[in-house]
């Protein structure tokens, strides 16, 4: 796992044994935290590397280790896993700090969504640490940030849109179909009733597939206009701008 520090081979390498195994390198000092701390409180990031807050005595880094000098408030740091790891919140504060916008508003408004995050939560830590690097961004995420967003290519989808000019979308908004079943929208612009969906690996077994389109035929009775995207559509800039276009068309520009 690193330096001096083995695991069986048959072990599943989770976050659970990715937080003790660095706990054992650090010899107790580190404290976990970034993406790794994100996967020990069960949320999902855009990045996977390993981040090490350490007191200046700490023992050198090991390669595959991204260490940072520091310390933290006492209520910053939770004990997990038998190890030190930065809080929710924090953790949060930490990945809005990285660039690009938008994977730092993805981490964080899944963080916000496994731990019940809001935003007054995130702004105690920016009026606690005015000065810190990348304090800039941080405030632009808690702009962007929707605590109800479900995965990070939720996120990713609305940022596509809203940031290319399109009205901020209501997230997991409700709607009652006529067989009286309820049914969640990603993305909804309630006025226009228009929708957004994010077809994910999971909408493209059968049993998505029939669910879907139920729910579509439902959806269609009440006047929902729903808009299929797939990862493509959000993650090509030119493929980005005509959905943006697109969906600009239907519920009007902000």
């Amino acid at each position: 796992m690193h330096p001096d520090v083995y695991v069986g081979s048959a072990v599943d390498v989770d976050a659970y044994v990715r937080v003790r195994a660095l706990r054992v390198w650090s010899r107790g000092d580190g404290i976990v935290a970034g993406p790794l701390a994100a996967a020990a409180w069960d949320a999902e990031c855009p990045w996977e590397d390993s981040e090490l807050i350490v007191p200046e005595h700490a023992r050198a880094p090991a390669p595959d280790v991204r260490p940072r000098v520091g310390e933290l408030p006492l209520d910053e740091v939770a004990l997990l896993f038998d190890a030190w790891v930065t809080t929710p919140v924090r953790t949060a504060f930490d990945l809005a700090r990285r660039p690009p916008l938008v994977d730092a508003v993805a981490a964080v408004d899944a963080l916000a969504f496994v731990c019940r995050l809001s935003v007054d939560d995130l702004r105690v830590l920016v009026d606690r640490h005015t000065g810190a690097r990348g304090i800039v961004q941080v405030r632009r995420v808690l702009e962007l940030m929707d605590p109800l967003a479900e995965s990070c290519m939720e996120t990713r989808t609305r940022l596509a849109l809203v940031l290319r000019g399109v009205p901020a979308p209501v997230s997991q908004f409700e709607v009652v179909l006529p067989s009286g079943k309820r049914a969640r929208l990603d993305l909804a612009w309630p006025h226009a009733k228009v929708a957004v969906e994010y077809d994910g690996p999971e909408h493209r077994t059968i049993t998505g597939q029939n669910r879907d389109a139920f729910r579509n035929e439902g959806l269609d009775e009440l006047g929902w206009d729903v808009v299929h995207v797939t990862s493509a559509m959000v993650l090509d800039p030119r493929a980005a701008d005509r959905l943006a276009a697109r969906i600009g068309r239907k519920v009007g520009r902000g």
